[in-house]
């Protein structure tokens, strides 16, 4: 069973989908679903974050809400309810992982996703407004912490930090699975300037950095 299984059940239109306000195209419950599941699938299998998805995030959100508002109508011993309920909850269960899976790599790599993000004009952010005062109050927190129940107590001159040596960065070198959703000749993949022609479909095992352009723009799918 599937989203628009859900709403034709639940006599849910068209006309019940939101705009995109940037992008001014009408865009369905399912092909958002679509495009959580991708976003949530690549966040899952990439060393490094990637753009926040809030948009579709919100949207999803609020056809949960209209979903579960118009499933009280329907009676709790009728199979549908049952198989409605549960797609629903697999909804739930992705939103919450993906944020989850973000907020993992944030509290990682805080300092070096803060440093790549204040190097990033507005169009090309990766955080969220909420996300990145999170990883502001975390990263001073973990500082104040870190002052409070050792720094202090070291001699004076062993007391000074270097903050570029304490860095975590993801390694964007590790190997990666992905899918090709669009055909994409000449690839780099090896050391050696290696090439292949990706084909739309096609299976691959590649460092991540050699390929992240491709993720970014949705012609490749991390799996």
């Amino acid at each position: 069973m599937s989203l628009a299984d859900v709403r034709d059940d639940l006599n849910i239109s068209d006309e019940d989908d939101q705009n995109l306000s940037d992008e001014e195209e009408l865009i369905t419950a399912q092909k958002v679903l679509e495009n959580l599941e991708n976003a949530w699938l690549n966040e899952q299998n990439c060393p490094d974050i990637l753009p926040h998805q809030t948009e579709m995030l919100e949207l999803m959100l609020g056809q949960i809400s209209h979903m579960d508002e118009n499933m009280k109508s329907l009676d709790k011993n009728d199979f549908r309810f049952i198989a409605h309920k549960m797609e629903l909850e697999r909804v739930r269960y992705i939103i919450t992982s993906y944020l989850r899976t973000r907020l993992k790599k944030i509290e990682k790599f805080t300092k070096h996703i803060l440093i790549e993000e204040d190097s990033r004009d507005d169009e090309h952010k990766r955080l969220s407004e909420e996300e990145t005062q999170y990883a502001r109050e975390f990263h001073q927190g973990i500082c104040s912490h870190f002052n409070q129940v050792a720094l202090q107590y070291m001699p004076p001159n062993l007391q000074g930090t270097d903050e570029k040596q304490m860095i975590v960065r993801p390694n964007l070198l590790s190997h990666i699975y992905l899918k090709a959703k669009k055909d994409v000749a000449s690839v780099v993949v090896g050391a050696d300037d290696e090439e292949v022609d990706l084909v739309a479909g096609s299976q691959h095992i590649i460092p991540y950095q050699l390929i992240s352009d491709l993720v970014l723009s949705g012609k490749a799918q991390l799996i």
